[in-house]
């Protein structure tokens, strides 16, 4: 892994509840010591998170994987997250069609980011959309506006 300061950018696809999950997910980055990178190729990790119903998030997903999957091979530190409803849907098919993803995990597992990524960071390639209670939400998220909560 990179050293610090390490640097995240998340692509966020579809709906209102994928833009809290990935502000959800921005403040788990946060407190792990990341810090937010507007443009994906200076980021150290970049999430995708996914949409199954919104216009074509499938195939946009697949696109900037490919682009992002070519850069891994020049930097094999880049860590590449697929989350949310795509990553849930394709689980270890999407691994199979693009080996240099990290992490696919479902959108149950948002609050869990911190706890897969130090799984990553061991070396693990993980798939992460077994279902799961989820008793409470005490993530903190890092909003892109103060006016609206989505």
């Amino acid at each position: 892994m990179t050293s610090f300061p390490r640097r995240y950018h998340i692509t966020t696809f579809g709906c209102q509840m994928n833009k809290a999950d990935s502000e959800r997910m921005a403040g788990i980055l946060d407190d792990m010591g990341f810090q937010w990178s507007e443009n994906p190729n200076e980021a150290d990790l970049i999430l995708y998170n996914t949409c199954t119903i919104r216009d074509n998030a499938e195939q946009k997903v697949y696109s900037y994987l490919g682009r992002q999957a070519k850069r891994k091979h020049q930097q094999p530190d880049l860590t590449l997250v697929v989350a949310g409803c795509v990553a849930q849907q394709e689980g270890e098919a999407l691994l199979r069609r693009v080996p240099e993803v990290d992490l696919v995990m479902g959108p149950q597992h948002a609050n869990r980011l911190g706890d897969l990524l130090d799984q990553v960071f061991d070396g693990n390639q993980l798939v992460a959309t077994e279902p799961i209670h989820i008793v409470e939400d005490i993530t903190k998220p890092r909003r892109d506006s103060s006016i609206s909560a989505w």
